[in-house]
């Protein structure tokens, strides 16, 4: 009996059928979950985490800290401030604490740089720019 005949052999596809039927009917327990973000260093950083720094990124702006003096607050009141604070607020504060220092002030000092960048490639390159 040649091989080809073994593995085509009417006895051993119903074999296999009915098992591949017996376990395909079993049904599989599936579970899922969100996994947590993770550095290479093994560190888990959540979103909350993430929010809480980008906040006490800004709160180490002066005109932030000077406005929280203003208002009687420390630096030290607020971030114990911010583990009470919901998920909700947490989002809203960190989202409004992006723009705090490098809004309209940062995109034209990064204006001023691509300019001064080009003015000095074109030095350097020994070519001008010449306007007709």
């Amino acid at each position: 009996m040649s091989w080809q005949k073994r593995i085509l052999n009417a006895r051993l596809c119903w074999a296999v059928l009915t098992v591949f039927c017996f376990f395909s009917f079993i049904p599989p327990n599936a579970e899922a979950f969100l996994a947590q973000s993770r550095l290479s260093s093994g560190e888990i950083i959540s979103e909350r985490t993430a929010q809480i720094a980008t906040i006490q990124g800004a709160l180490e702006h002066k005109i932030v800290s000077q406005r929280l003096q203003d208002y009687g607050m420390s630096k030290a009141e607020v971030v114990a401030k911010l583990d009470t604070l919901s998920d909700e607020q947490l989002h809203q504060l960190a989202t409004l604490s992006g723009d705090v220092g490098g809004g309209v002030i940062g995109a034209v000092i990064g204006v001023l740089l691509i300019i001064l960048l080009v003015v000095v490639i074109l030095r350097v390159s020994d070519r001008r720019i010449v306007i007709q």
